[in-house]
């Protein structure tokens, strides 16, 4: 039996650079083929799709409707706890929503936070210390080269090609970067030389499972990106020669992969769908760099449906099955 359910969202504003904003100030917003693609996905599951923007203008709307499910893919506008925000006013609204809570939201994309929380759980993260200011001293304990960006932030936004530091001169002016230009303390960790992957996750307790893993692969990237998953690169070099999926490695690091990022998706009370990036250190091992609660969804282009296409969903298919998850669970 179809639900009525209520789709809400935040538009990417394409004319992106305007005065005192950096150039991805809206990189983690959807495009509208995006939400339509959503929208579509979830009509040929049998539900009755409305379409509510998010923030402010969509509490009355949403208080009036009688929906029996929120498929919520908000990043929000502003502050550390946006992408908290609507799961927030649903979760107030007593609106069940696909994906994972208030807290969850919150804590993921306090990259600090989240590095504490896998640390206790003694999941590998790059060592790393957060910058109020560029003037802080650098602890004894982390070595160069380092990279810096926005202790809150997702969408690889303020990483540039430059976030990648080798001394102390490149690093204070990186710190001072992501300042002045995102408002927020910097995160300054240990780079790690390797191989980066991505390991998509779906489900919920033991009906849980991952994706094929994908690998970035930056063979054909000029050599300015730094082999960064840079803003830049997403947006003007991603594609699917860009991507191997499934990624070519022997079955011990793919299970190691697959089962650190369950642990970690775990740890942070991730529910329905997300994703867990990695770097592959000199040595072999898998540190987390990432862990992403509310992946982009955009079908043929995001790492997630990608991955979710190799291992045989169509994206209606994927979008059902986010749905189906969210509705098995029982909190």
């Amino acid at each position: 039996m179809g639900l009525k359910v209520v789709l809400i969202y935040d538009i990417k504003i394409e004319a992106q650079e305007s005065e005192g904003e950096p150039p991805d100030r809206y990189a983690e917003l959807d495009s509208e083929s995006t939400i339509i693609a959503i929208d579509s996905a979830l009509t040929q599951g049998g539900h009755t799709v409305t379409r509510i923007p998010g923030g402010p203008s969509a509490l009355v709307p949403l208080q009036r409707g009688n929906f029996d499910l929120a498929f919520n893919i908000c990043e929000g506008y502003k502050g550390r706890n946006r992408e908290a925000h609507m799961p927030a006013v649903l979760e107030m609204l007593g609106i069940p929503c696909i994906g994972s809570d208030v807290l969850s939201l919150a804590i993921c994309l306090d990259k600090p936070t989240t590095k504490k929380i896998l640390l206790h759980h003694g999941l590998l993260t790059p060592p790393f210390q957060v910058f109020d200011q560029a003037s802080d001293l650098l602890g004894p304990n982390l070595r160069f080269p380092l990279m810096v960006k926005p202790a809150h932030e997702g969408s690889s936004m303020g990483i540039v090609g430059s976030s990648k530091v080798v001394d102390e001169g490149a690093l204070r002016r990186q710190v001072d970067f992501v300042i002045s230009n995102y408002h927020q303390p910097a995160l300054v960790e240990e780079f790690i030389v390797g191989r980066e992957f991505t390991v998509g996750i779906l489900g919920n307790g033991c009906s849980r499972r991952t994706l094929p893993i994908l690998e970035v692969d930056f063979t054909h990237v000029p050599a300015g990106f730094n082999c960064i998953y840079t803003y830049e690169f997403k947006k003007n070099y991603t594609a699917r020669h860009h991507f191997l999926c499934p990624a070519p490695i022997d079955a011990a690091l793919a299970e190691c992969l697959r089962q650190t990022a369950l642990q970690a998706f775990a740890a942070l009370g991730c529910r329905d769908f997300g994703r867990v990036d990695f770097r592959l250190s000199q040595a072999g091992l898998p540190y987390i760099i990432e862990v992403n609660p509310l992946p982009g969804l955009a079908p043929g282009y995001s790492d997630f449906p990608v991955s979710a296409e190799v291992a045989g969903y169509t994206f209606p298919g994927l979008i059902n099955a986010i749905v189906d998850n969210a509705l098995r669970r029982s909190f």
